[in-house]
């Protein structure tokens, strides 16, 4: 006993002399100004000073991270070069050429050491990367918030609109609340959103960050743009709120599912949409639901487009033969991490096969005549949402929100820098709207897939001759042995 109160002294000692260690380092090492420069889409640039008391800086670092609602953080830990000084300047400009996300809440810190040993880990600030080309039009509330530009105010108003009777709907369907706000930022045409985008196609007609809770699409200021934002605006809330629900770094929903439910909750009617899939069940041509668990095989447009109608089918039968509650039960037992043969026996009473083969009976077939076949060899790329005619909106009251005009400021003290809505670094991407033959898939990833397919065909040759040759040289030594 005597011995444990002598050890928790002398641990106390320990911690006594740490804490003093600390306090005289942060009082021997002092900061200036935390700030940013602002040079969207370019490069953010982070600046400060150091002094101390005590003897020179010697060392430090810059650390930051992308500030994410569902994924890790993922810390950049930048060396700074500089001379030794008891006083110094510190910069470190972040190169975003390659892509960035225009809004993204950027969260970093500073950390220095001097001559003496003592070692300073500054406050963490918070700096939003505004994309600052435009003096933006801001239409928001606690949930939603509607970025514009160069637009008149019932653009925004509308859009608003319509993005408040989705987050109603969904609501509904999801059994939650957002925890966060989302914005949606609007860019008039592809050059504004290709400018800072990492990964641009003329297929390509908007991004969500999902986990950062920003989508950017491309609207059109020419012609009446009414449908396409009725069907994007929903379809890209609908990921927000489905990412929320079903998070766990232990289970991965299937990507028919996550389509599924976004194409479901589009303002649009879909019963073309959904006789096509009877029709191609019918036929014979079904894509197993098992073939679209980790992405679509986006091969060829038709094969993509069935996909597509596949995914808005399933979810379909199973909101009308489960309810709300049975498409919650379901998200909420991937976000427990279940993965998916365990979710659908815990929420809905059956495997993902009986699912399937309930599902082609709805469709017409009789029982049993489906047979799932081996998922199909199909490259899987991030999915994304079809191009439609879709409906009016169901009209709601006004908004109750605010207006606001942000001219963003290129240098911005990080200390005065304040977050608004999340982020995220798993972007969907959305189909252009113009013609009906376009189809969002990217050419490079075609390309690319091709020739993986190419190598691996290759290889395969190669490791047969050389198999062969083997086989040659060694029946030539037995006949000269012979």
């Amino acid at each position: 006993m005597k011995f444990l109160r002598a050890s928790q002294f002398i641990l106390l000692l320990l911690l006594l002399a740490l804490v003093r260690q600390s306090a005289a380092g942060q009082e021997a090492i002092t900061f200036g100004t935390f700030a940013t420069t602002n040079h969207f889409p370019s490069d953010l640039t982070f600046s400060t000073t150091a002094a101390s008391t005590a003897g020179d800086i010697v060392d430090a670092e810059l650390v930051f991270h992308l500030r994410n609602q569902f994924s890790s953080d993922s810390l950049s830990r930048m060396k700074i070069a500089f001379e030794p000084a008891a006083s110094v300047d510190l910069s470190y400009v972040w190169d975003t050429s390659g892509g960035t996300i225009p809004g993204a809440a950027v969260i970093y810190h500073w950390e220095v050491t001097d001559s003496a040993g003592n070692q300073v880990h500054s406050a963490e600030q918070l700096v939003r990367y505004e994309d600052t080309r435009y003096e933006w039009q801001v239409l928001e509330n606690e949930a939603i918030a509607v970025w514009w530009h160069d637009r008149p105010t019932s653009f925004g108003e509308d859009v608003f609109e319509i993005a408040t009777e989705a987050v109603e709907k969904q609501r509904e369907l999801f059994q939650a609340d957002l925890d966060f706000q989302m914005r949606i930022l609007i860019y008039n045409d592809f050059a504004e959103f290709a400018e800072w985008n990492g990964v641009v196609s003329e297929f390509i007609g908007g991004q969500a960050f999902v986990d950062q809770g920003i989508t950017a699409q491309i609207v059109s200021a020419y012609g009446s743009q009414e449908q396409w934002l009725n069907d994007v605006i929903p379809h890209e809330i609908s990921h927000l709120y489905f990412e929320q629900v079903t998070f766990n770094r232990r289970s991965n929903p299937p990507t028919w599912l996550n389509e599924g439910v976004a194409q479901y909750n589009e303002f649009g009617i879909h019963l073309g949409t959904l006789r096509d899939v009877e029709t191609a069940a019918h036929q014979g041509d079904l894509i197993p639901l098992s073939s679209l668990e980790v992405g679509f095989g986006l091969f060829n447009e038709s094969r993509a487009r069935l996909a597509y109608a596949e995914a808005l089918s399933a979810v379909t039968y199973l909101v009308e033969t489960y309810g709300n509650d049975g498409m919650a039960a379901l998200l909420a037992a991937y976000h427990q991490g279940m993965i998916t043969d365990e979710a659908f026996p815990a929420a809905l009473g059956v495997t993902p096969g009986q699912f399937e083969a309930d599902w082609t009976i709805w469709l017409g077939l009789a029982e049993g005549e489906f047979v799932t076949s081996t998922p199909w060899p199909l490259p899987t790329f991030p999915a994304s949402p079809t191009p439609r005619v879709l409906g009016t909106a169901v009209s709601t009251s006004a908004p109750q929100a605010v207006i606001t005009t942000t001219p963003q400021p290129s240098s911005t003290p990080a200390t005065q820098a304040t977050a608004v809505a999340q982020l995220n670094n798993t972007p969907t991407y959305t189909a252009v709207p113009e013609g009906p033959d376009q189809f969002p898939f990217a050419d490079n990833q075609i390309i690319l897939t091709a020739l993986g397919g190419c190598l691996l065909s290759l290889c395969c040759l190669t490791a047969v001759l050389l198999i062969l040759g083997f086989v040659w040289w060694q029946r030539r030594q037995h006949d000269k042995t012979a």
